[in-house]
């Protein structure tokens, strides 16, 4: 009996939810029809400003700016070939490519899905009028990246596009989303998570006619953090310019900090063209470009050999284990001879008798022939490490390569074979397997230029105004007296008269450095010269490198005499 009494009430109940279920649906369904028709809830993505890049001098060097995107809300929109024939007037596309940007936003029917992306500011204004007669239309603002000074600086900054499928699975947590997008070089790539700030969106209610009736919800996007450089966008412009037409890198760095002024590589490349949709054929012939690279950083990431700017760790490493002295001569008649082969001179019929000063301004070959034997592969070795060689030097920009620094163990692994007294012979003068970057040659140099320490490169001074990176030196153990020496050859290089780099002379200013020249299997010799200045106090120090560019003591001296011009006029020397 208890059991009919409890089956009474839950048999109303079910006829109640019945008669409910029936008249919401059946009877009101004219009513929910027309309130599903008339009025939708419209999500509008709001995507935060990446933060603005400065100089030193707080000169914008890339921002974002504003970007007029045209969208359609697909379930709004009632006279489709008008909206057709609206777009192919306005921007010349091609009937078919609007017709399928309009089957792409019918499945996503209730959300703006954009059509045609940053037009111009008075087709912007025309289309929103439009919008009024057209239901479905909508025009969107979005924050576009703009690299102000276009091809100076690229590879510093590096550049943006979409994040991949592979990206999205491993950083949605973090809050990316589909079409996000994410740096894919320099320091848009090194700082990503600073730069990128976080998208807001708006959701509203709109009508029948696609206006807003009410905002339902807001979250506000946040802006990006802004990164302060040391870079100086004026010699940067004159380093890039310098460089213009060649393959090679210029870097300037104050060698007391680590603070790089300058830092460019050619060629070149305008970042903007991964932004603009109508750039996408420059986009793949750059990528394609497998003749010049001009996606690839040589400053940090090209890899040479060095020539003789390698003789300044050789004398350093013989004068600092005392296997030559102040006194030491070698005379040098042209050639090196070991057994049956001959290791020649870049100046026929040879220097004469030299001491380590004037082997380093004359660069000679044969004086650095016998100083290297004299040390060893060992040392060779154990001071091209010292001095920063086959290992990063950790500057604030991805994908930098280490180079090699060989040895015969080295060898034994990777070249399958024992180290020969020719090997030596040419490690001495910064040939055989050795291969080192622009910016590690530019460390070396800054150790004689402060007088003993690495300093650490860097380009980012603060992150809005939180510093992030401190000044990071480390003594190398070198004596006074081999410093001393290695740059009194050093002076004489650029200031004497035979000087092989006598063309970076500044009038006015001492400066001091070594040129050099390597041999290159594939075509012309690699040229480079590297210096600093003043010599008394120095604040500059440089690096030029030119693939196939010659002898260093022609186009790299001179192109390092105008970078330090530029340094003079604007008052850091």
């Amino acid at each position: 009996m208890r059991e009919k009494f409890l089956l009474i009430p839950i048999r109303f109940l079910f006829i109640f939810i019945v008669l409910g279920l029936i008249f919401t649906q059946v009877i009101r369904h004219p009513y929910y029809s027309r309130l599903s028709k008339d009025n939708a809830i419209r999500i509008i993505p709001i995507d935060a400003p990446r933060g603005t890049i400065f100089d030193r001098n707080n000169i914008p060097l890339v921002a974002d700016r504003i970007s007029f995107d045209v969208a359609v809300v697909y379930q709004e929109l009632k006279n489709r070939e008008k909206l057709i024939r609206l777009f192919k007037g306005l921007f010349d596309v091609p009937r078919k490519n609007i017709e399928d940007s309009l089957e792409k936003a019918s499945l996503k029917p209730y959300a703006p899905v954009t059509i045609v992306e940053d037009i111009d500011k008075e087709k912007a204004f025309m289309l929103e009028e439009e919008s009024f007669d057209i239901r479905g239309l909508v025009i969107q603002t979005k924050s576009v990246r703009n690299y102000l000074f276009k091809n100076v600086g690229a590879h510093v900054f590096g550049y943006l596009s979409e994040i991949n499928e592979e990206e999205l699975q491993n950083l949605r947590e973090y809050g990316y989303r589909a079409k996000d997008l994410v740096g894919r070089d320099g320091l848009e790539k090194y700082y990503d998570k600073y730069l990128a700030g976080v998208d807001g969106g708006l959701q509203m209610q709109v009508d029948n006619k696609g206006r807003q009736v009410r905002t339902l919800g807001l979250k506000e996007p946040v802006s990006g953090k802004d990164l302060h450089l040391t870079i100086d966008i004026n010699l940067q412009t004159v380093c890039d310019k310098a460089l213009w037409g060649k393959n090679g890198a210029a870097i300037v760095m104050d060698p007391n900090t680590g603070e790089i002024l300058a830092l460019s590589s050619a060629p070149t490349f305008d970042p903007n063209i991964f932004i603009r949709p109508e750039d996408s054929s420059e986009r793949v012939k750059l990528i394609r470009d497998r003749g010049r690279y001009p996606l690839l950083n040589r400053a940090i990431s090209g890899v040479y050999q060095p020539g003789s700017v390698f003789k300044v760790v050789v004398a350093s490493a013989a004068l600092e284990t005392a296997r030559i002295t102040l006194s030491t001569r070698f005379n040098c008649n042209g050639a090196y001879s070991i057994g049956n082969a001959k290791f020649a001179c870049w100046k026929e019929g040879g220097h004469g008798s030299q001491n380590i000063i004037e082997a380093l301004m004359n660069s000679c070959n044969v004086f650095f022939y016998n100083t290297g034997r004299t040390l060893g592969v060992e040392k060779l070795e154990g001071f091209a490490r010292i001095f920063g060689f086959g290992k990063e030097t950790g500057i604030d920009l991805p994908d930098e390569t280490k180079g090699v620094a060989p040895g015969r163990l080295w060898k034994k692994a990777y070249k399958k074979d024992i180290w020969y007294e020719g090997d030596t012979i040419n490690y001495a003068i910064g040939q055989g397997y050795l291969l080192v970057t622009p910016i590690q040659v530019l460390e070396m140099m800054a150790v004689m230029a402060n007088k003993g320490s690495m300093v650490k490169p860097y380009l980012v001074k603060s992150v809005d105004t939180t510093e992030i990176l401190s000044v990071n030196r480390r003594a190398v153990g070198l004596s006074d007296d081999a410093i001393r020496t290695v740059r009194e050859g050093l002076y004489k290089v650029v200031n004497e008269e035979n000087g092989t780099g006598k063309r970076a002379k500044v009038e006015g200013i001492a400066i001091a450095g070594k040129t050099g020249t390597a041999q290159n299997p594939l075509g012309r010799t690699h040229a480079w010269f590297s210096g600093f200045a003043p010599f008394d106090n120095p604040r500059i120090c440089l690096a030029v490198f030119l693939e196939h560019g010659g002898k260093g003591g022609l186009e790299p001296s001179e192109m390092a005499n105008e970078i330090l011009q530029e340094a003079k006029s604007k008052g850091y020397l």
